[in-house]
C-alpha cells in the first residue's frame, strides 16, 4: 500500500478483473449491449480502495454541491424525487411558464469515462500527492478476463471508465459529473426554475439525471450542447433512444417541435429512480401504489398455498413485501386515505392465515415481538413514519432549497403551520398535493409529542414571510431561560449577542407570542420528537416503533395473559413474561420452536369448547379423557390423560438435569422458571428445549386421544439438538460471541 502512495507501484493481481455477464431484464439476450458486466476484483484491493474511498468521501461531502444525492453521507434519493414532485406542483399553479423535464440517459456512464479527465480534475484540485499516486497507479495498465461457463478469455485492455465493483468507482464518477453540474449552474443563459433567491436546474443520483428546463422551446438546445460539450472531454454520452422528455404546459404541437429540435421522445409519464412521475401528481397513485400493489397481490396469491409456517408467512412480508412498499413510502408518501391500508391488511391477513379466519387480534399480529406480538409489519404506520420523517424537514429549517420549492405559495414561515394551528386559517397549504398529505399525519400525532408549546418552534419565523431569511432561526431554545421552573424571555440585549440582526420590532414580535404560548406552557427537551429529531441513523424505524408502542399501548396486557394467570392460579408477573420474549426465545433461531410458544402463549390452539362455541352441532368433550369439557388448558394440562403424559416428561426431564422440582403447568407450558428449579444458564437452555420438544409433538397428537410416546419425545429433543448447532453456527457467523450449549447430560441420559 505504502508502494502505490509513493511510488505509483501496485500488485499485476490488482489491475486484473474477472467479469461475468448477467442478461439485463426484459431484454433481448441476442444483442451483447443487454448484458451486465460484473467485475470480481482483488480482495486486497477492494480493502486499500475502501480506504481510500472513506478518505475521499469526507472531501466530496463538502466540495460536491446540494444536486447530487448518491454516495455520500446523509444524501438521500428521496431528496431528488422530491424535488421533482415539487417542480410539478409548482407548475400546476404556474401554469403560464412551461417546462421541460429530461430524464438523461447516459450511454455507458461509468464504463466511458475519459481517465485523463478526472487524474487532471484531481491535480487541479490539488488533492494530495499519495492521494493522485494511488489513483494513478489504480487506473494505469488495467486488464480484465471474461469468465464464461468456468473458461477465462483472454486478456483484455481497460483503457477508460471506473472500476466496476471497486468502492472508488461511484464517487469517482460524481466527482467528474460535478463539473457538468456547476457548468450548468453557473450558466446564466441554461434557464431553469427560480423560486426567490433559489434556482432549480438539475439533480443526480449517480447517471440518473433530471433536468429542469423553463420556456425549453428556446433554452433546450444550449441545454444539450452544453452536455455534449462536457461529454467530448469527459467521455459523458447521452442515450437519445433512452433520454426522455417529460412536458408541463406545452401543447402537442409544441412537444413535437422539442424532439426535432433534441431527438429525444416526448412521453406522457417517466421512470425516475423507480418512480414513475406524470405531469399531474394526482396519477402517482395509479401510476406506482396501484400498479406495485397488483404485483404484490399476485406474487401473495401465488405463494399461499405453499407449505410455510406462520412465522415464515411473516417474514415472507417482511423480505418481500414491506421492502417494495418502503421504496414507495419513502420517496411517495402521498396517501391520504384509509381505504387503500384497509384493502392490503385484507389481502395480507388472507396470505398470514392462508385464507381462513384469523385466530390472533390484528393489533397482537402486529404487536413487537419483545412485547409478546408476532411482528407483523403495521403498513400503515411504516407509510406515517415515513411521512413524518419528510415533516422533519419543514420543523429543522435547515434544507432552504427544498422548503423554498415546497412552500412556494406559502403566506407564513413553516412553523406557523406545524407549530402552531394557521392550517385551519389558511386553506392554501393544502391545496399542494404534497403537503396536504404531509400535514394531515403530523396533525394526528402532534398532540401525542407535544401537550405543551414545544422549544424548536420559531415563533418569528412562523410570523414572517420567507422573502426574510435568516441564516438560523432564533428558537424558543434560544429565546428562553428556565429559571425556578418557568421559561423566561430573554431580554433583547443578551439576544442579539447571538442574533445581531434582531431588531426592536422583530423583539415585539416575539414578545407578543411568547406571552401567549407562556399560557399554554413549554415542552422541555425530553419528549419522543426530540430525541427522534437529532437521530440520523434508523429514523424511520425509531418513528415506526413509537407508533406501534401507542397502537398497542391499550393491549399491552393481552387477554391470554390475563386468561393465563387464571388457570395457574396465581398472578404471572410483567417481567417473567418479559424475559420469554426478550431473552429465552433468542436461544434459538429455530422457527418451529418459536412458533411453538407464541402459539400457546396465544391460546392460538382451537380447543373442543371453542370449537363447540363456534358450532352448534360440535360435540366440546375432551379429545382426551372424553369425559369432560375439553377447554383449552384441560386439553394441555389438567386433563387426567394428559396429566400422564406431563409427569413423565417431568420425570425424565428430572432425570437428564439430574435436579429435583414440583412439576408446575407455567415451568412447561410457558417456560417461567422461578428460584425452585435452580437452573444455570445452560440447564434453563436444556429445561427450555425439553419442554418445547413435549409440547410440540404432544400438538401433532392434537384432536387425537393418544398420547406421544417417551420415544417420539426424545427424538424431538435430538432434532432439536441439532437445531442448537445450526443456532450456534449462525450466531458465531454474525460475531455474536456466545457460549456453546453443552449437550453432556443428554448424552449421559440415552446412554444409560
Amino acid at each position: 500500500m505504502n508502494m502505490a502512495l509513493k511510488d505509483k507501484i501496485i500488485p499485476n493481481s490488482w489491475r486484473q478483473a474477472d467479469i461475468i455477464v448477467i442478461p439485463k431484464s426484459d431484454t433481448n439476450t441476442a444483442n451483447v449491449r443487454n448484458f451486465r458486466p460484473i467485475s470480481l476484483l482483488n480482495t486486497d484491493y477492494k480493502i486499500f480502495s475502501t480506504i481510500l474511498a472513506n478518505r475521499f468521501k469526507v472531501f466530496l461531502n463538502n466540495w460536491i454541491g446540494i444536486e447530487q444525492k448518491g454516495f455520500l453521507p446523509n444524501r438521500h434519493m428521496k431528496d431528488n424525487v422530491r424535488c421533482v414532485l415539487d417542480i410539478i406542483e409548482y407548475y400546476e399553479t404556474f401554469h403560464q411558464k412551461e417546462l421541460a423535464l429530461i430524464t438523461i440517459d447516459a450511454e455507458k456512464a461509468f464504463d466511458n469515462l475519459n481517465w485523463e479527465f478526472f487524474k487532471l480534475l484531481l491535480r487541479e484540485l490539488d488533492m494530495g500527492y499519495y492521494f493522485i499516486n494511488a489513483i494513478e497507479a489504480i487506473y494505469t495498465n488495467q486488464e480484465a478476463k471474461l469468465l464464461i461457463n468456468g473458461q477465462h478469455s483472454e486478456s483484455i485492455q481497460i483503457e477508460k471508465g471506473t472500476r466496476q465493483g471497486c468502492p472508488l468507482s461511484p464517487l469517482i464518477f460524481i466527482f467528474a459529473l460535478e463539473i457538468l453540474i456547476r457548468n450548468i449552474r453557473k450558466d446564466d443563459q441554461l434557464k431553469g426554475t427560480k423560486i426567490r433567491n433559489q434556482e432549480y436546474k438539475i439533480r443526480a443520483f449517480a447517471d440518473d439525471i433530471v433536468c429542469f428546463i423553463e420556456d425549453p422551446r428556446r433554452h433546450i438546445t444550449k441545454w444539450i450542447n452544453n452536455m455534449e460539450n462536457f461529454g467530448k472531454v469527459a467521455g459523458f454520452f447521452i442515450n437519445k433512444e433512452k433520454t426522455k422528455i417529460l412536458t408541463k404546459n406545452i401543447v402537442r404541437g409544441n412537444q413535437g417541435k422539442l424532439e426535432e429540435a433534441t431527438g429525444f421522445k416526448t412521453v406522457a409519464k417517466v421512470k425516475y429512480l423507480g418512480i414513475w412521475i406524470t405531469a399531474k401528481n394526482a396519477q402517482l397513485l395509479k401510476n406506482n401504489y396501484q400498479s406495485k400493489w397488483k404485483e404484490i397481490k399476485t406474487d401473495l396469491q401465488n405463494w399461499q398455498s405453499l407449505n410455510i409456517s406462520l412465522l415464515g408467512r411473516i417474514a415472507v412480508i417482511k423480505m418481500n413485501v414491506l421492502p417494495k412498499l418502503m421504496y414507495l413510502f419513502q420517496n411517495l408518501p402521498i396517501l391520504r386515505t384509509q381505504k387503500i391500508f384497509q384493502e392490503w391488511n385484507k389481502d395480507i391477513t388472507k396470505f398470514v392465515w392462508k385464507g381462513k379466519r384469523p385466530r390472533i387480534k390484528y393489533s397482537t399480529m402486529t404487536d413487537a415481538t419483545k412485547r409478546g406480538g408476532f411482528g407483523l409489519p403495521n403498513i400503515k404506520l411504516y407509510y406515517e413514519a415515513c411521512v413524518l420523517n419528510w415533516v422533519r424537514d419543514w420543523i429543522a429549517l435547515e434544507d432552504n432549497n427544498i422548503l423554498t420549492l415546497e412552500g412556494f405559495d406559502l403566506r407564513r414561515g413553516w412553523h406557523a403551520y406545524v407549530g402552531y394551528d394557521k392550517r385551519k386559517v389558511e386553506k392554501n397549504f393544502g391545496n399542494h398535493f404534497i403537503r396536504a398529505a404531509l400535514i394531515k399525519v403530523w396533525e394526528k400525532y402532534k398532540k401525542r409529542f407535544y401537550n405543551k408549546t414545544p422549544l424548536w418552534i420559531s415563533s418569528l419565523e412562523s410570523s414572517q414571510s420567507h422573502i426574510l431569511q435568516w441564516p438560523v432561526w432564533p428558537r424558543y431554545k434560544d429565546l428562553l431561560v428556565k429559571s425556578n421552573g418557568t421559561y423566561d424571555l430573554k431580554p433583547q440585549e443578551r439576544l442579539k449577542e447571538k442574533f445581531k440582526n434582531m431588531s426592536w420590532f422583530q423583539y415585539a414580535v416575539i414578545k407578543e407570542q411568547y406571552t401567549k404560548d407562556a399560557r399554554i406552557g413549554f415542552n422541555g427537551f425530553n419528549s419522543v420528537w426530540d430525541r427522534i429529531m437529532l437521530t440520523e441513523k434508523k429514523v424511520i424505524s425509531k418513528i415506526y416503533d413509537t407508533l406501534l408502542e401507542w397502537s398497542t399501548e391499550t393491549t399491552a396486557i393481552k387477554s391470554c395473559m390475563i386468561n393465563w394467570a387464571r388457570n395457574i392460579g396465581h398472578p404471572i408477573m410483567l417481567d417473567d413474561w418479559e424475559r420469554i420474549w426478550n431473552k429465552k426465545l433468542k436461544y434459538t433461531y429455530a422457527t418451529e420452536l418459536k412458533e411453538n410458544w407464541l402459539k400457546i402463549f396465544h391460546r392460538w390452539y382451537m380447543s373442543p369448547k371453542k370449537l363447540g362455541q363456534m358450532y352448534k352441532s360440535y360435540n366440546s368433550t375432551c379429545w382426551k379423557c372424553k369425559t369432560q369439557e375439553g377447554s383449552f388448558f384441560h386439553v394441555w394440562w389438567s386433563c387426567e390423560k394428559t396429566k400422564r403424559y406431563w409427569k413423565m416428561i417431568h420425570e425424565e426431564t428430572q432425570s437428564i438435569l439430574k435436579k429435583k422440582f414440583p412439576l408446575k403447568p407455567e415451568y412447561y407450558l410457558l417456560g417461567i422458571t422461578d428460584t425452585e428449579l435452580q437452573l444455570d444458564k445452560n440447564d434453563d437452555i436444556l429445561f427450555m428445549y425439553s419442554s418445547t420438544a413435549a409440547r410440540i409433538v404432544f400438538a401433532r397428537n392434537w384432536k387425537m386421544a393418544e398420547l406421544p410416546s417417551k420415544e417420539i419425545w426424545l427424538q424431538k429433543l435430538m432434532e432439536i439438538q441439532e437445531m442448537d448447532k445450526l443456532t450456534f453456527l449462525l450466531k458465531e457467523s454474525r460475531g455474536q460471541g456466545i457460549k456453546h450449549t453443552n449437550w453432556e447430560k443428554l448424552r449421559n441420559y440415552i446412554s444409560q
